[in-house]
């Protein structure tokens, strides 16, 4: 089969296709012939060893942690596709279903492949109403919202949450989320983006070019979600109800400034994704009646991953970067 196959993580990899052999599965997962999977800013980050510095120590961040001493490397989570055969103990799915799904994450997804072993909890249906692209879209991004508003945080009617970088990939998933979940939606982004937020369903959009955050009146928020990380959490403790949480996504944060804001009374979280039966579910079911849609930024073929890679790096994607295998 063909797969993206690393000897090690290394930025400077030019991400060319070779040919392996199509995996084994174990009882409880099933074999998925990939239709479309699609690329987060995390798999660059992997790509990159990328790491954050505490008071103490250097530590490999997130995803690129669990490939310490693994040789070879096929990166990737997200995927949807076509099931090809199931394990002695998969009553979930059956060959010929279409599914979509974020394996194995945080660990190995080995998602960068025309054929992939992935555990069926990890997995969804396809609903028949939206694309592979779509479906491949909806995957860590989406979890990754879901699970910020419905687990971290319980999302009420009539919450006011403010989110940054709201036409990123998970950030036009988180806006469309909160206000299905009955949330007053906050968001504050680029003039250049503000229409696009809008169509999302933010009831305000606000500029980070002329909004004052020291000196506005307060925005009275019961939850900060913070996807973009510009700026620090303090400059937002104003607009904060009583121990409102402020939930960090973009990279871990360091010992020593995750104290400094609880010194000064915020209540700061950096929360990390991992793969959840309901959550693929749940989200299936959004996709299915229409309450989320996914943004599509740009599709690639597999054979220009470097090329994709290369854009999500820029840092200005609107929506989701798909890649579509050869069929």
């Amino acid at each position: 089969m063909k797969a993206i196959v690393l000897e090690k993580l290394d930025s400077a990899s030019p991400l060319e296709v070779t040919d392996i052999a199509v995996p084994a599965i174990t009882n409880t997962e099933v074999l998925v012939k990939t239709v479309a999977l699609s690329i987060n800013p995390v798999d660059v980050k992997t790509l990159e060893d990328y790491k954050i510095v505490t008071d103490e120590q250097t530590i490999r961040a997130s995803a690129a942690a669990v490939f310490d001493g693994v040789s070879p490397v096929i990166l990737g989570w997200d995927l949807a596709g076509i099931v090809e055969a199931v394990g002695s103990k998969v009553t979930k799915f059956k060959v010929g279903d279409a599914v979509f799904g974020m394996v194995n994450f945080p660990g190995q997804g080995n998602v960068y492949a025309e054929y992939v072993a992935a555990p069926a909890s990890h997995l969804a249906l396809k609903p028949d109403n939206i694309s592979f692209d779509e479906a491949a879209a909806a995957t860590l991004a989406a979890v990754t919202a879901w699970q910020n508003l419905t687990r971290h945080y319980t999302v009420k009617q009539g919450d006011r949450i403010l989110i940054t970088a709201p036409t990123g990939g998970v950030g036009h998933y988180a806006v469309q989320m909160a206000k299905h979940l009955g949330a007053y939606v906050i968001a504050i982004t680029q003039p250049a983006s503000k229409a696009l937020a809008s169509s999302f369903g933010a009831d305000e959009v606000l500029d980070y070019d002329t909004f004052d955050l020291d000196h506005a009146a307060s925005l009275q928020l019961n939850l900060l979600l913070d996807l973009g990380g510009r700026l620090p959490a303090t400059r937002f403790s104003r607009h904060l109800l009583p121990g409102a949480p402020v939930l960090y996504i973009p990279s871990a944060i360091p010992d020593k400034q995750l104290q400094h804001y609880r010194d000064q009374g915020l209540n700061v979280s950096y929360t990390i994704v991992h793969s959840e039966e309901n959550a693929i579910d749940e989200i299936a079911q959004l996709l299915k009646d229409g309450s989320v849609v996914s943004q599509i930024d740009s599709v690639f073929d597999f054979t220009a991953m470097r090329v994709a890679f290369d854009a999500i790096h820029q840092g200005t994607t609107k929506g989701k970067i798909i890649i579509r295998m050869p069929q």
